[in-house]
């Protein structure tokens, strides 16, 4: 008999063990040698190893889940936050050309111009984004039609 090990990521970039699975030859024996199992043995300890089987891919999977939603909140958090401070460097960065603009005209007329300027930008998003969005209704979700047409399908394979 030989042990299999299968390994997982866990949440923190390591891997996780499961559980050690023994392996035998497809007829039940190891290394070769003549079995005296009955059928019924067999068949028993075959539903065994399968049940196990699906418990430890079912295993393996809430943890590949578990590890990719922590690592997906970590990373949205940060990505948050710089976001957040981004907000402050763009105010700095209007208050700079705001400041270069007042030495041409005076500080109010350099205001309102770097206003107007983002107002414009802003319009334009807005514009842009409605398209989109409008653009996106032609596309319809219908999960049970496509799988009513895939049912459909495979009765009129078998009906040939």
């Amino acid at each position: 008999m030989s042990c299999v090990t299968r390994r997982c990521p866990d949440v923190y970039g390591g891997e996780k063990e499961l559980r050690n699975v023994e392996s035998q030859t497809p007829a039940g024996t190891t290394s070769g040698a003549k079995s005296d199992r009955s059928i019924g043995d067999l068949v028993a300890k075959l539903s065994e190893q399968a049940s196990s089987l699906v418990r430890d891919e079912i295993d393996l999977t809430l943890m590949n889940l578990k590890a990719k939603v922590t690592k997906l909140g970590i990373g949205g958090v940060l990505i948050g936050a710089a976001l957040f401070l981004a907000i402050f460097v763009l105010n700095l960065f209007l208050f700079g050309v705001v400041a270069l603009l007042a030495t041409v005209v005076s500080w109010w007329a350099a205001f309102f111009i770097v206003m107007g300027v983002l107002l414009l930008i802003v319009i334009a998003l807005i514009v842009a984004g409605a398209l989109i969005l409008k653009a996106s209704q032609k596309h319809v979700v219908d999960p049970k039609g496509a799988i009513t047409e895939d049912i459909d399908a495979i009765k009129k394979g078998l009906n040939r």
